[in-house]
């Protein structure tokens, strides 16, 4: 829904770009211009912009508005302040190779916020007195808001490292659907000549055909070994796409050469 109310807009300098504003009575009120920020930082606006959209919490905190400029009016995807520094924080620096980009969402992370919220309402707390009986809640709200979202982060952390754990180390004593290229080979009697490079073969393949597929997560390495482990399930998909043919090939390599060191000379090859 578009939103077209009565508003004085505000354009803020923040480190060679403009930052767009509406100013509220409260941060829950006022509203930031999304697409100048992530622009600003150097990010891709669209990507941005689905994120915000399909975030269950930050999507609750946007609204469309009409700004105008001189190439006419536009609708911009407004969040609300205090949802700011949450959405920040669903950015990972770490992740992101280009190091002016890095160093510039750094920066962003480090004082967009912040800048906003001094210039709206930093006046308002300079000049109100706090009673002695407030500081301790206002301490400690604003502790509290600062962290949660560090707090959401260590907590997804947290929930990717437990699936790690469930499913990395595919020791006999591990539960797991994970199985080394060599254990596969065997389940499928294959001779023991020649296997060794096969199962190399069969490796290379199968990482291959698994990430090409979109399926990386069903490849692992094991922490006793070092050596890759796949998912049965990835497995079964490569054997009947490739798999089954060149252990078949192999297999038929392997019993072609033992016939032909079988065969009995006759009288007119001595």
């Amino acid at each position: 829904m578009t939103n077209t109310p009565s508003y004085k807009l505000t354009r803020i300098d923040f480190h060679g770009s403009k930052l767009v504003a509406i100013e509220g009575d409260t941060p829950e009120t006022t509203l930031v211009a999304m697409k100048p920020v992530v622009e600003g930082m150097g990010l891709n606006w669209e990507g941005q912009r689905k994120k915000i959209n399909s975030h269950p919490v930050i999507s609750k905190g946007t609204t469309v508005t009409v700004i105008p400029s001189s190439r006419g009016d536009q609708h911009f995807i407004m969040l609300s302040l205090d949802l700011l520094n949450f959405w920040l924080a669903t950015i990972h620096p770490d992740r992101i190779k280009d190091k002016q980009v890095r160093d510039k969402v750094i920066e962003y992370q480090t004082e967009c916020a912040r800048v906003l919220f001094n210039y709206f309402f930093g006046k308002a707390i300079k000049h109100q007195p706090i009673l002695p009986n407030q500081l301790g809640g206002i301490a400690k709200g604003v502790i509290n808001k600062a962290l949660a979202p560090l707090f959401a982060e260590m907590d997804e952390l947290r929930k990717e490292i437990q699936i790690v754990k469930d499913s990395y180390d595919p020791s006999s004593a591990f539960v797991t659907n994970y199985k080394p290229m060599i254990a596969i080979v065997k389940d499928l009697n294959v001779p023991s000549k020649g296997r060794r490079g096969l199962v190399c073969s069969c490796s290379a393949k199968c990482n291959r055909f698994l990430i090409k597929s979109g399926k990386s997560h069903m490849v692992r390495i094991s922490r006793e070994t070092g050596r890759y482990v796949y998912h049965i399930d990835g497995v079964s998909e490569w054997l009947n796409r490739e798999g089954k043919g060149m252990i078949a090939a192999h297999i038929d390599k392997i019993n072609g050469q033992n016939r032909f060191h079988l065969v009995t000379p006759t009288n007119g090859d001595k």
